[in-house]
């Protein structure tokens, strides 16, 4: 048992090396990188091969990861319940702001918060969860819009008429796609007034293992109390998407 034990942990070992190595490695290298015999290492990589979780570059001789674990991958992405998942980072991130943390999720064409947490003053502002809104209208929505392809941006923002819903609302497609850059240039959304007037909402995106962004998440206020401490609570919303996208596997370059 023990063998069989020291056998599946050297295999694991072996596939987690393409964590943080070139896409392919040859029998001599990952032998040095496990310490372990070449004939050991070859026999790690020809059963792993059999089942899919390697496969070797016939040209190069070198091996790489194999489609068997995105498979996997995306099985365990597809079984993870994201609104269960953030519920303790919600949480957390509430107690540190004082204000109103959500979860917001991409839908086909449109957002929609899926889990909150309210925040603790008495005087407060508050959400409805599960309801559709335009990715463009919100500081989490548009955090999602600004990480989708440019084709797929200008069919949401062109399809219909912008939607206003206060005097500070974008009034046109233009201002919005430079928004959607400057998100993307750096990594969060600072946005007051655009859906509800004397409000404010800081927002940043959650990645998944592929790179992909998979929700957004948004501390939302008064303004009068936000602004006062914004920075603060950027950055605390940054370290706590930050944590979420590393237990979904996002590993940052």
């Amino acid at each position: 048992m023990d063998q069989v034990l020291s056998s599946v942990r050297n295999g694991c070992r072996l596939l987690k090396i393409f964590l943080d190595s070139p896409k392919e490695l040859g029998v001599t290298e990952l032998s040095k990188k496990l310490q372990l015999s070449k004939g050991a290492v070859h026999k790690l990589l020809s059963t792993l091969e059999s089942e899919g979780f390697i496969r070797q570059n016939e040209k190069t001789k070198q091996y790489t990861l194999g489609y068997t674990l995105l498979e996997l991958g995306t099985k365990v992405l597809t079984n993870h319940d994201i609104v269960d998942f953030s519920k303790p980072f919600l949480d957390q991130l509430v107690s540190r702001t004082n204000e109103l943390a959500v979860l917001c999720v991409q839908d086909s064409k449109d957002a929609i918060y899926v889990a909150k947490e309210d925040s603790l003053h008495p005087v407060r502002f508050t959400v409805e969860s599960f309801r559709r809104f335009p990715l463009y209208s919100t500081s989490a929505a548009r955090v999602l819009l600004a990480y989708q392809p440019k084709e797929f941006q200008d069919e949401i923002l062109q399809e219909h008429p912008l939607k206003s819903y206060t005097p500070h609302s974008y009034t046109s497609v233009e201002q919005i796609k430079e928004d959607l850059v400057t998100i993307r240039e750096r990594g969060y959304e600072i946005s007051s007034n655009r859906r509800n007037t004397g409000v404010t909402g800081i927002a940043a995106p959650i990645f998944d293992s592929t790179g992909h962004i998979t929700a957004s998440v948004s501390v939302i206020g008064p303004s009068d109390r936000v602004m006062p401490k914004k920075e603060e609570i950027l950055q605390e919303t940054l370290v706590t998407v930050r944590a979420m996208s590393a237990q979904l596997g996002y590993r940052m370059s």
